[in-house]
């Protein structure tokens, strides 16, 4: 009885903590589409990605109280695949945010489900992964509510452009994914200090060459440690009492959270198209994790 009793207490401390780390990242794109329209791309994404290398850093250091362990260590063999995430990090942030000057953020939130089939698909042709019965479901699902979110009277709408976009990021954050889960040892906050840190030197590059050193808001810094950093490290503590497979499920919420988020912030239009594709995509996502969930 006592034993029921703790195991239920500890799942509930995990949900809490797997739902703060998906509402948290969820955040990112609201964020993004806020100052867009007052500050330039690569300044954001660069006081964000900032923000959250620093700061996850400093969370490390004191955590393991300056000890580095030797599955922190960055080998040879490692570099070329750090060097392809951050890469596909730089282009997938790049790609949301210009798709966020022209569509709603609840669009974006929506389509950014599309990582999930970005991820299998990688895996498969690329990685030479099998995909299961489920996944296949779960990716022609999440197939069909892309398309019904681009419907409009009949025909593909204009969104499309930019949707395709998104689709581009989340071939990106597949690609990177598939090449996180082959270095996955590495220590949650320092592996994600490095990434962000590394992209955030990236995009300074970028304005450094533009000549723009104007920064106005630095509180995306801020922004940019809760919503990159803070969530995977909520997410971390999240696996150590519900477990990887049940974390992940509620993890792959986040941009439906991020839907919700911008219908209450921004009050963007709800269509039949888009409660039609919110449902495929929510049952592609159940699907994906089914066999988890046996």
């Amino acid at each position: 009885m006592k034993r029921k009793y703790f195991r239920k207490i500890q799942n509930n401390i995990g949900l809490f903590w797997a739902l703060i780390s998906a509402c948290l990242y969820a955040f990112n794109v609201i964020i993004e589409k806020r100052y867009i329209t007052v500050m330039s791309s690569e300044k954001i994404l660069f006081l964000m990605y900032l923000g959250a290398g620093t700061g996850l850093y400093i969370i490390h250091l004191v955590t393991k109280k300056n000890n580095i362990s030797n599955e922190n260590k960055i080998t040879k063999k490692e570099i070329p695949k750090i060097i392809g995430i951050v890469i596909c990090e730089l282009l997938a942030s790049f790609f949301i945010i210009e798709s966020l000057k022209n569509i709603d953020s609840s669009l974006v939130s929506l389509l950014s489900i599309f990582e999930i089939v970005a991820t299998s698909i990688c895996s498969y042709f690329i990685f030479k992964n099998k995909i299961e019965k489920n996944e296949l479901i779960a990716i022609i699902l999440i197939i069909l509510g892309s398309f019904i979110l681009n419907f409009k009277n009949g025909i593909i709408s204009s969104m499309s452009i930019n949707s395709l976009l998104v689709i581009l990021a989340c071939l990106c954050w597949g690609i990177g994914n598939n090449i996180t889960a082959s270095i996955s040892s590495k220590e949650p906050a320092f592996f994600t200090s490095i990434k962000c840190s590394a992209v955030s030197l990236l995009y300074f590059i970028i304005i450094a060459i533009k000549g723009d050193y104007s920064f106005n808001y630095p509180i995306l810094m801020l922004f940019g440690f809760f919503s990159y950093g803070i969530s995977i490290l909520t997410y971390a503590i999240s696996t150590k009492y519900l477990g990887a497979s049940k974390s992940t499920l509620v993890f792959s919420f986040s941009p439906i959270f991020g839907v919700v988020l911008s219908f209450i912030i921004y009050g963007d239009a709800l269509t039949y198209t888009f409660l039609l594709s919110f449902v495929f995509m929510v049952i592609g996502i159940l699907f994906m994790n089914y066999k988890e969930e046996k």
